[in-house]
């Protein structure tokens, strides 16, 4: 299992990997397992780091990648308005697993026809479904069944698929919602490998604990917070 550790980091902002199977920050505690990892990434950060404001988006827990971390109010505050600008990318590798059914419970009809090719964009609002209301479902009507819709900026949450090669996808996002892109490409029918909560909706058997699930954050875009000039942070991609 990989190691959290730190790509990147000045007096005004952090790069971190987060490894899978590790929360992001201590708001996840309440759902975690006995046989979870205890500490989260922003707790480890604070012992390797003098000091550390807050942090700019977060990873789920099986997702692993990199992470943007604030070091004081001033980079925070600018990195707030570079994400409501959409000037903060965040670009994801997936391996997935094609499947024929993708109308399983919840979802609505798949926006994709069954020739699609790269790039293309998925967008949806988002409402909490299941019990505990742990899983997302993607909601495309703005009218008042579902009364707890997600909405970006009272727009739709868009996945930009920038490159895909038979099961492998590139992925974009500037702003994110809870499981977005597991949730979207379940929902093109193209859940993603050894996902627990989504790659099992499509099939019977469930997902070994041990396993990894094939999504990570590889690569980061930002302005510098002093000078402006983009930023690009790159690790390696899962294909």
């Amino acid at each position: 299992m990989d190691k959290p550790y730190v790509l990147d980091e000045n007096e005004h902002f952090a790069v971190v990997f987060k490894p899978a199977k590790m929360h992001t920050t201590a708001k996840n505690k309440e759902q975690r397992t006995e046989n979870e990892e205890t500490i989260t990434l922003l707790e480890w950060f604070k012992t390797k780091t003098k000091s550390v404001y807050d942090i700019m988006h977060r990873l789920d827990y099986e997702t692993h990648g990199l992470v943007l971390f604030a070091k004081n109010e001033r980079s925070f505050l600018f990195f707030k308005e570079a994400q409501m600008k959409s000037e903060f990318i965040k670009e994801y590798s997936a391996v997935c697993e094609r499947t024929n059914e993708k109308n399983a419970a919840g979802f609505p009809p798949s926006p994709l026809t069954e020739n699609f090719a790269s790039p293309f964009v998925i967008e949806s609002y988002f409402r909490p479904f299941g019990q505990g209301r742990k899983l997302v479902r993607p909601v495309i009507e703005d009218g008042k069944k579902h009364k707890e819709t997600a909405k970006d900026n009272g727009n739709f949450y868009r996945t930009e698929v920038v490159k895909k090669s038979g099961n492998y996808f590139t992925i974009r996002i500037k702003r994110g919602f809870r499981h977005q892109i597991r949730c979207h490409l379940c929902w093109i029918g193209f859940p993603i490998v050894n996902d627990p909560l989504y790659s099992c909706i499509l099939k019977e058997e469930a997902v070994s604990p041990e396993r990894v699930m094939a999504l990570r954050s590889h690569a980061l875009f930002f302005p510098d917070p002093v000078s402006g000039e983009r930023r690009e942070y790159k690790i390696d991609m899962l294909i």
